[in-house]
């Protein structure tokens, strides 16, 4: 590891975790290390990343594996992200430790818990205005029961993503869509039995084909003002069971009402570091409704790299060099997408963007010239190959 005035560690191994080792590496030249309970040929087969895996990992292990990590690079400050939601959580519920021997740039528990409960979210919504789809909490004791206010189809998801994660049923999403009660019920019922413990929120849907989607990413200061914000318009989502609501297409754009609407959530909750917002446009409405904030990194935070944007110098100069700029630019315009431009021709269904993003320079975040390897390469294709499948068989 290179003699840096900083060393990210990131916990995680996917596409999310390699497109903020790459974008460390491509703006500071620093290799990241990435840890896993796996290795994982995103970040293995890699030049610009150390990973390194914890054996049978559980919370006790992983922060015991970080705390000796920090003693073989005490003289360097080490910045550490999280890149799910099962490691944010341990990241935040350890914060107070971890703040000891690493550089920390997230919420504190108290803020978690109240952001990415949904109940919490939209608690926070409606106080500052903000849209989000008509919604109700079910949970195991009354989920066959409960009248749902509005019309099928209608939306499910768990409210605790770091729980669900660790479950598996027959039938699993990420999202659920119903188009009746029965549905709901054989589904809901099946989790609680694998162990699912929390709740489930569920909404009316909302209108719209994947490219109503936006993601808005902010980076909030030590006293919560937003000095960092990028929107994305999303072209299309990813399909399968695990991978719905993870986009893979993704054009830089332009929205002043939703980033004010992000800065008013964050200046609410006292928020610190960087937010993921997911957003949706109503064909029907004419408004956009917030669905939900992520604590971290979105998976596809490329979307802002692939612009030529830094997006992580707001975090290291604020925390390692504690000398923020007081608005940090993202005008760049380019394709992120990790899939082949043969499925965005075929799949978006407005032609007029499949022709704006045609003229576009495409990013594929795992695709890095300065990190060719020939293993890697052939990763790659086999990715793009598996994405033509999953659409042909998934997509409706």
């Amino acid at each position: 590891m290179e003699n840096k005035d900083f060393i990210p560690v990131v916990l995680g191994t996917d596409v999310g975790a390699y497109s903020v080792a790459r974008t460390f590496y491509e703006h500071y030249g620093v290799k990241t290390i990435v840890v896993g309970k796996y290795f994982y040929w995103m970040t293995s087969y890699s030049k610009i990343t150390e990973p390194m895996i914890v054996d049978g990992m559980t919370e006790e292990k992983l922060i015991k594996f970080l705390i000796e990590l920090s003693e073989k690079y005490k003289d360097t400050k080490l910045l550490l992200f999280g890149c799910s939601e099962d490691y944010v959580d341990m990241i935040v519920r350890n914060k107070k430790e971890l703040d000891k021997y690493f550089v920390v740039p997230t919420v504190d528990i108290d803020t978690l818990n109240r952001v990415v409960q949904k109940e919490g979210f939209y608690e926070v919504c409606e106080k500052v205005g903000i849209k989000y789809p008509k919604t109700i909490v079910l949970n195991k004791d009354n989920y066959e029961t409960e009248e749902i206010p509005f019309n099928y189809p209608i939306v499910a998801k768990a409210s605790n993503k770091a729980i669900y994660q660790r479950i598996d049923f027959e039938g699993k999403m990420k999202v659920f869509v119903f188009n009746n009660h029965e549905e709901l019920v054989t589904m809901l019922k099946r989790s609680f039995e694998a162990g699912y413990t929390d709740d489930y929120v569920v909404q009316e849907f909302i209108a719209g084909t994947d490219a109503n989607m936006r993601v808005l990413t902010c980076f909030a200061d030590k006293d919560s003002n937003v000095i960092f914000s990028s929107v994305g318009r999303v072209l299309l989502e990813e399909k399968g069971p695990n991978v719905t609501g993870n986009y893979s297409a993704i054009i830089n754009t332009k929205d002043d009402a939703l980033v004010e609407a992000a800065k008013k959530f964050i200046k609410e909750t006292g928020y610190k570091g960087y937010a993921n917002f997911d957003i949706k446009y109503d064909d029907n409405t004419g408004d956009f409704y917030f669905f939900e904030v992520n604590v971290r990194l979105g998976r596809s935070n490329y979307y802002m790299g692939a612009g030529n944007t830094n997006y992580l110098a707001p975090v290291v100069d604020t925390y390692i060099y504690d000398n923020p700029k007081d608005n940090y630019e993202s005008d760049g315009v380019a394709l992120y997408t990790i899939v082949p431009f043969y499925i965005i021709n075929k799949y978006v269904k407005d032609k007029q963007l499949v022709r704006i993003a045609s003229r576009l320079k495409r990013n594929n975040p795992l695709d890095y010239k300065k990190d060719f390897l020939l293993k890697r390469k052939l990763y790659i294709y086999m990715a793009l190959i598996n994405h033509i499948r999953k659409f042909g068989k998934y997509y409706e």
